[in-house]
């Protein structure tokens, strides 16, 4: 009982939602389903959406499985979001997925702050997943990830990424996971500014992430998942969800 109150505390304290650095739009959920549970499905399958929870679950699939999802949001945001998944005989699975993170609408000023006009931004991601089983307990899934963001037409970015994450079935009601996410990612922006073009690397906050699903009560489903996020400044920040 004295470690959960340390815990509570610490993620009390040192809580971060994690918005602010790059990447930050590809931190929403990626369906209907990842939004009302907080995002802690590390350890649940959503069919069609495993590769943005935990590339591990494709290892789960057992048919062609879609998912499309279309999410609008207040103050003109909106996440789109496409994913396949295909089982891999015997016991691993293969899937590709797009999210794209966007807002419209956004006002422009200029230096005696008076509007310009209007501009949108996106943050879009493209990721290939594989994930296989080791025994009928364990498995392994990996995820890889071309990234592209833009403010204008003039301010654009692009990189490269991976997540690698673990599946750990104690029996039939109860699931372990974990992931690293944003291995070596970074935006790689090239500025135009009237004829000069600048360029400059932002790098991405590093995330690990282990949870746990449970159904071992009747008609109750337990989900839990903590969070540890080290800034590009090495600041470290947590969330319990």
């Amino acid at each position: 009982m004295r470690l959960f109150w340390i815990l509570l505390f610490m993620n009390i304290v040192v809580a971060d939602y994690g918005g602010g650095y790059a990447g930050s739009g590809f931190r929403y959920g990626s369906n209907a389903r990842e939004f009302s549970l907080a995002g802690a499905l590390i350890a649940d399958k959503t069919p069609g959406f495993q590769a943005f929870s935990n590339p591990a679950l494709l290892q789960f699939t057992r048919s062609n499985q879609v998912g499309v999802s279309f999410q609008n949001m207040s103050l003109d945001r909106s996440i789109k979001s496409f994913s396949f998944a295909k089982r891999l005989p015997p016991n691993a699975g293969v899937g590709l997925a797009l999210l794209q993170s966007g807002t419209d609408n956004i006002q422009g000023k200029n230096s005696m702050n008076q509007d310009t006009e209007l501009f949108s931004s996106s943050e879009i991601e493209g990721i290939i997943s594989f994930g296989v089983g080791f025994g009928s307990k364990f498995a392994l899934g990996i995820n890889i990830k071309a990234l592209f963001t833009t403010i204008y037409e003039d301010y654009k970015g692009n990189g490269i990424s991976g997540d690698i994450g673990f599946i750990y079935k104690f029996n039939r009601r109860l699931f372990i996971g974990g992931i690293i996410k944003n291995l070596n990612a970074s935006y790689n922006w090239k500025v135009i500014i009237g004829e000069d073009e600048r360029s400059y690397e932002e790098n991405f906050p590093l995330e690990y992430s282990m949870g746990l699903a449970y159904s071992g009560i009747k008609g109750v489903s337990l989900f839990i998942q903590e969070d540890i996020m080290i800034t590009p400044n090495d600041d470290v920040n947590y969330r319990t969800r």
